[in-house]
């Protein structure tokens, strides 16, 4: 087989004659492979020293460069005094010590520039600062507020000059600017200033810490290439809305890979059916530029290293262009380094080429480490360079070579990031890769195209007219083609969330990576691929074959068997979970609200959608509230509210945050703060927190949720209700309503009332009339203690209530008079004391209810 194209620049790979024997005739075996695997040490060193030098403090950072430099030398100077082989081995043990060391300095002297001076103190007390910054990204749109609904836009920024205290200090910190509305036009490279409060982010992080603003921005725009790139930038997304050729915000994503104006229906057909990548620049939309611009310069006669030069200036200002993302800085370093390697005449080794990049872009950038764009990037293109030849030996054995090469890199590309992807998304595209064989043909004519386009509606916006209809037209094809795969039943199959997901389908895609290596192997007994001739495939490079032996070939079942089973392997997986039920954990196929059995105290989930949720307290142990969840198969948690600073409510909080996301927190107390306890706990999360009052309202799936209690004073802090337990009148009371799976079904409404007292209970209900209407479901307060009252009861009529109590308790809850209530009233009574964890699910028009089995 021969060697194997990278995708950065296709078309400048040096071209190789194909082998011959000894009468100077073709042969079916194929040549040595020229897959430079000696850097890949280097390049995972690399790795993980910068995965552990952004988390350590820089001095630490200096100590363990200066350890593996010392290893390096010390590598090297036994080499010089061992024979051939273990001198051998000796160097190339220090040449990953030695990118480890680089790697380290670099990330300790990055640490040191941005802590340095007064603002680590500041991170570390979150107190609040004004700062003058520089935007090192556009503004892009966050989830809206939660609690008041209104827009969010996050900018990544560097602190150049800020305050506090009176007093004005320098300073390079990166900070994650989270603003309103006005922060909306903030682009690349502009400068404003900002006031607000800092909150300390997870060590490892690219941003040392948060800033919720709390005043208007005032924004200078970037000058130079920052407000020459950001003009280009906003003229086009202009243009093509003036046109009405923008297909939904999506042209401008495919093309610049802005997604500010992505319509979110066609943002969410993106997802499910694999087709996300497209919706922003990647490597291979540097590859099609890099090729354009190369082959361009060609058929003009310039000289190679003219047009090298050429697509290399041309690859630059279109990172700069697109904004230099990871993945997009990825394939352009290894576009530059693979034009060097045909200069050179050492033709294309695109593994060696994807080690190095590596290696140089982690000591550029160690905080790349830890990108899900990078690493999806890497592993994208190894599955390319690294299975796709064989998978396309298998394929082409049974179909088209020009189909099997279109089916050959969605699914290699697919293998390798698949256990990457259920980490960031418990779900399975499952008509990922014929989307994606719709889809691909006109990616790269939307690519260079649209950059036309970009060109002339910066130099003559009247002549834009065509190029952008044409571009138009390949992103219109895109956009059908995600909606044409989303409406076909089964698009999205659930899979398990988190570590034994990814782990799942890793040895899914592990076992499909060895049959085809299995079947590639067998194959090359028969003969080559049939080829034809002409210009190589644009990730594949094989040699010519005489054609003669093709007949020669033996006819083999399996190599089909083996094919279908590669494609169907990880779908054929999600089914046989399927099969055997809904999910590992729940018997209720779509639970709605779940109680979890905490013993005395309160823990509750609102399913959001699949692996999320909402959580409303935590009970008093970790280990409880932790269980409860993994049976759930929770994994992300939209909003967690702890509604009172009582410990059977926030004891087990850091149980909820154990291997789970949090997005944002919720609380409520009759105190001005936090116990230290419930403190130490929330500190395991970077997740925004809020004091809850009244009026407060936010969705996350298809849960909308209302705070009713506690109401707000002047300074912003709750007003506990009169009586003599201040902070159980303190408790936050949440009205929830969650949308039907059927449209045409009314939402289910769920009222959370923690521990509130009857007084607090009555100035709830005197101030919203709607609870008269009743709700479907009640928490009932307090466990059922008789200080909660039966208000609740006589003014929602709930048709379920829920008690979460622990059995044989103390304090007699639940109290007899409050059941007897219920049950007169005709309200179904489920208790965590007799039921266990209890799970609240609708089938039609009904309530189900049942225990979750231990």
């Amino acid at each position: 087989m021969g060697s194997v194209s990278a995708a950065p620049a296709p078309a400048v790979a040096a071209a190789r004659s194909p082998a011959r024997n000894q009468r100077g005739q073709k042969t079916t075996e194929p040549p040595a492979r020229v897959l430079e695997l000696r850097l890949l040490p280097t390049a995972a060193a690399a790795w993980a020293a910068a995965f552990c030098a952004v988390r350590l403090a820089p001095e630490t950072g200096l100590l363990l460069a200066a350890a593996a430099a010392a290893g390096s030398i010390a590598a090297l100077a036994l080499a010089a005094r061992r024979r051939a082989g273990g001198a051998a081995l000796l160097r190339g043990a220090a040449v990953p010590m030695a990118a480890a060391a680089l790697v380290c300095a670099g990330a300790a002297g990055a640490l040191t520039e941005r802590s340095s001076g007064p603002v680590s103190g500041l991170i570390a007390g979150e107190r609040s600062i004004s700062a003058d910054f520089r935007a090192v990204s556009d503004a892009r749109p966050a989830a809206a507020d939660r609690f008041t609904g209104q827009s969010r836009y996050l900018v990544d920024a560097v602190a150049e000059t800020a305050a506090a205290d009176g007093k004005r200090f320098g300073t390079s910190a990166p900070i994650l600017v989270v603003g309103g509305e006005e922060y909306a036009a903030i682009r690349w490279g502009d400068r404003f200033s900002s006031a607000g409060t800092l909150q300390k982010l997870q060590p490892g992080d690219r941003n040392l810490a948060l800033m919720r603003a709390a005043t208007d921005p005032d924004i200078h725009p970037g000058g130079g290439w920052y407000g020459a790139t950001a003009q280009l930038r906003d003229d086009f997304v202009q243009a093509a809305a003036h046109r009405g050729v923008s297909v939904d915000g999506l042209l401008a994503g495919m093309v610049l890979g802005d997604r500010s104006t992505l319509d979110p229906d066609l943002s969410q057909s993106m997802k499910a059916t694999g087709l996300t990548h497209l919706t922003a620049v990647s490597g291979a939309n540097c590859s099609y530029l890099l090729a354009f611009i190369f082959l361009a310069a060609r058929a003009a006669r310039l000289p190679r290293a003219a047009a090298v030069l050429l697509a290399l200036a041309g690859l630059a200002a279109f990172v700069l262009l697109v904004r230099p993302d990871p993945s997009v800085l990825r394939a352009a370093v290894m576009g530059g380094l693979g034009t060097l390697a045909v200069l050179s005449g050492r033709g294309r080794l695109p593994v060696a080429l994807l080690f190095l990049s590596i290696t140089v872009l982690l000591f550029i950038d160690p905080w790349l480490c830890t990108s899900y764009a990078f690493i999806l990037s890497v592993c994208a293109t190894l599955g390319l360079v690294l299975l796709g030849p064989h998978l396309l030996r298998v394929l082409s054995r049974r179909l088209p070579l020009w189909f099997a090469a279109a089916l050959t890199v969605p699914v290699a590309a697919q293998l390798f990031c698949a256990p990457v992807l259920v980490l960031l998304q418990p779900q399975l595209p499952v008509y990922s890769v014929p989307a994606n064989l719709v889809a691909a043909p006109v990616v790269p004519g939307v690519t260079i195209t649209g950059m036309l386009a970009v060109a002339v509606v910066g130099l003559a916006p009247a002549a834009a007219g065509i190029p952008l209809a044409v571009a138009a037209a390949g992103a219109w094809w895109v956009a059908g083609t995600a909606r044409a795969f989303e409406s076909v039943p089964g698009a999205l199959a659930p899979w398990p969330a988190g570590g034994p997901g990814a782990v799942l389908m890793g040895t899914a895609a592990a076992g499909a990576a060895g049959g085809i290596l299995y079947l590639s192997r067998r194959n090359r007994h028969h003969g080559d691929l049939p080829r034809r001739q002409g210009p190589s495939l644009p990730w594949f490079r094989h040699r010519n074959v005489n054609r003669r032996n093709v007949n020669r070939w033996n006819a083999n079942r399996w190599t089909v068997a083996g094919a279908v089973i590669v494609l169907v392997l990880p779908a054929g997986t999600v089914l046989v979970l399927r099969g055997a039920g809904e999910g590992p954990a729940v018997p209720v196929k779509e639970w709605v609200l779940a109680a979890c059995d905490v013993g005395q105290g309160d823990g509750l989930a609102v399913r959001t959608g699949p692996g999320s949720a909402v959580v409303v307290d935590a009970g008093g142990e970790p280990e409880d509230m932790d269980n409860c969840l993994d049976r759930l198969g929770v994994q992300s948690i939209d909003l967690l509210v702890i509604t009172h600073a009582h410990l059977d409510h926030y004891g087990g909080t850091a149980g909820v945050l154990s291997g789970r996301s949090v997005r944002e927190i919720g609380y409520s107390t009759a105190s001005s703060t936090l116990p230290p306890e419930l403190e130490e706990a929330l500190s395991g999360s970077s997740a925004p927190r809020t004091r809850l009052s009244e009026g407060m309202t936010g969705t996350a799936g298809m849960v909308r949720w209302e705070v009713l209690w506690p109401p707000e004073t002047a300074s912003g802090r709750a007003t506990p209700g009169a009586g003599e337990d201040d902070e159980n009148n303190a408790s936050a009371v949440l009205l929830l309503t969650v949308a039907a799976a059927d449209p045409g079904r009314p939402p289910l409404t769920v009222l959370l009332t923690g521990d509130a007292q009857t007084d607090a209970a009555a100035a709830v209900l005197a101030s919203h009339p709607v609870l008269q209407a009743g709700v479907d479901v009640l928490k009932v307060a307090h466990h059922g203690a008789r200080n909660g009252g039966d208000g609740w009861l006589r003014a929602a009529h709930p048709s379920l209530a829920l008690i979460s109590v622990g059995a044989d308790n103390d304090y007699g809850h639940p109290a007899p008079q409050i059941v007897q209530g219920l049950e007169s009233a005709g309200a179904a009574v489920a208790r965590t004391d007799e039921l266990g964890t209890v799970l609240v699910a609708r089938r039609q028009d009904a309530l189900q209810v049942s225990g979750l089995p231990p």
